[in-house]
């Protein structure tokens, strides 16, 4: 306990010791207490250039066995993407892996590049240079590396086409149907947040794929930060736990593991400079104007803010982590989004009072009045669509196909919209859902569809 005698000395000109220990520790490593500072990192103390290097990689040995998740033989897939985080976490595994290394880390490694150049607007040209030079880089550090174009998201799991990367040929025949659906989308955020959700897809898609049961993103706590501001301005407040947390378990057989939510930014510059590490590529970003989406203006906010308060973004995600809603444990996961994988705490078209409702309801009479089309208690006085012309890129009308004759299930606009929470279904507000929905989502729909189907007409039978 403190005492008023540790604040005493006998002679005027002796300085604390408190002081001297500030002063000693302003100028000297605050670990080893010998060297002379090299990092000094925003809100802490200073390290010398070892002693940094240690405390780094003991950080993300820590983060990954105090999880108690990874296993032996485990076969992991990274997500590579060029930038600069990623080629850190890929060296820190190596450094891992080292024969020198105390404790090596045991687990297999699959590096996958997911070409988004579609998106991004790339030639032909550009796309081939990157793809070599990320190429070369997974090489350089011994690991296997594949690749597959984002747009591959549009086709079924069993049919995906993941190749080597030092395979120049790679499917993008979905390119176009990718294009259309982000161009016939209303905002730069609604394109944001549906290549965030179809990223997430295909990173599981293709763990399954290369029977990888974990994979590994390079989100650093000022990523996470960021994308839990603007998560939760597109009201996906449900889902910051999920966000937050080391690992994302909304899906049973894969896992999504995020190795570096405890470095900061300045962190991984350090480390990189040390290393003479270099990236392949610099960050881009989708729009060209900041203030364009939501997400780039939470970015924009939150990389200020910290600039000024070092404890912004451990605050934020800190936080987010401790943030999770009450769901049913009992729930199906059928009952999940069809986008995102969320669970649906409520639906927009049910007789349940509750906010999703009560936007729907005036949604319905400020743009639908006077129009039976679309009715706010989920039932449609219109035409009806079957999918399965959809999946070969075309749509017909009730009674002008086969599909009917085959007894397909035939989805409606609110068909879709149950199936998906709050935020994703802002994503197609202003758009005709179904030309605007991925082929593939809507054949998940459909399934869910006759299976609620198949229960209802069993029901009666059923003990």
């Amino acid at each position: 306990m403190c005492s008023l005698n540790d604040c005493r000395y006998n002679d005027d000109n002796e300085t604390p010791n408190n002081a001297k220990d500030a002063v000693m520790n302003a100028t000297q490593c605050r670990k080893c207490r010998f060297e002379d500072v090299d990092v000094l990192l925003v809100g802490q103390s200073g390290y010398c250039k070892t002693c940094f290097l240690t405390v780094t990689n003991h950080k993300f040995r820590a983060a990954l066995g105090k999880s108690k998740i990874i296993r032996h033989g485990d076969l992991i897939l990274i997500d590579h993407s060029g930038e600069l985080n990623a080629t850190v976490l890929l060296h820190l595994i190596r450094a891992g892996m080292s024969e020198s290394a105390h404790k090596k880390l045991i687990f297999k490694i699959i590096v996958l590049y997911i070409d988004d150049s579609v998106v991004m607007g790339r030639t032909n040209e550009e796309r081939n240079t990157l793809q070599h030079k990320i190429a070369e880089e997974i090489k350089d550090y011994g690991f296997n590396g594949y690749v597959v174009s984002l747009s591959q998201v549009l086709s079924k799991e069993d049919i995906l086409s993941i190749i080597p990367i030092d395979q120049q040929q790679i499917n993008n025949e979905n390119d176009d149907q990718l294009y259309t659906i982000l161009a016939n989308l209303s905002d730069e955020t609604s394109r944001t947040d549906l290549l965030s959700q179809l990223r997430r897809r295909l990173l599981l898609s293709a763990a399954r794929k290369l029977n990888c049961n974990k994979v590994f993103i390079a989100d650093s706590a000022m990523d996470i930060a960021t994308k839990v501001l603007g998560d939760i301005c597109l009201g996906r407040g449900a889902q910051l736990s999920v966000l937050a947390n080391f690992c994302d378990t909304r899906c049973t057989d894969v896992k999504i593991l995020k190795p570096l939510r405890d470095f900061t930014q300045q962190e991984l510059l350090y480390y990189s400079k040390y290393h003479r590490i270099e990236s392949v590529k610099l960050r881009e970003l989708i729009v060209t104007i900041p203030t364009t989406s939501i997400q780039t203006l939470a970015c924009n906010f939150t990389i200020e803010l910290d600039s000024q308060f070092s404890g912004t973004v451990s605050t934020i995600f800190r936080t987010a982590e401790k943030v999770s809603a009450k769901f049913n444990e009992q729930q199906d996961m059928e009952n999940n989004c069809v986008l995102c994988d969320i669970r649906l705490n409520s639906v927009p078209f049910s007789d349940e009072v509750s906010a999703m409702r009560a936007v729907a309801v005036s949604k319905w009479i400020s743009s639908k009045c006077g129009d039976t089309k679309t009715l706010p208690n989920g039932k449609e006085n219109g035409t009806s669509h079957c999918i399965l012309p959809q999946l070969n890129n075309k749509v017909c009308s009730n009674g002008e196909c086969d599909c009917k004759k085959s007894k397909e299930i035939q989805l409606t606009d609110e068909d879709i919209w149950r199936c998906l929470c709050y935020s994703c279904g802002q994503i197609f507000r202003n758009s005709e859902i179904l030309n605007t929905f991925p082929a593939s989502l809507l054949f998940e729909v459909q399934q869910r569809m006759a299976l609620k189907n198949m229960r209802e007409e069993i029901n009666d039978f059923l003990l």
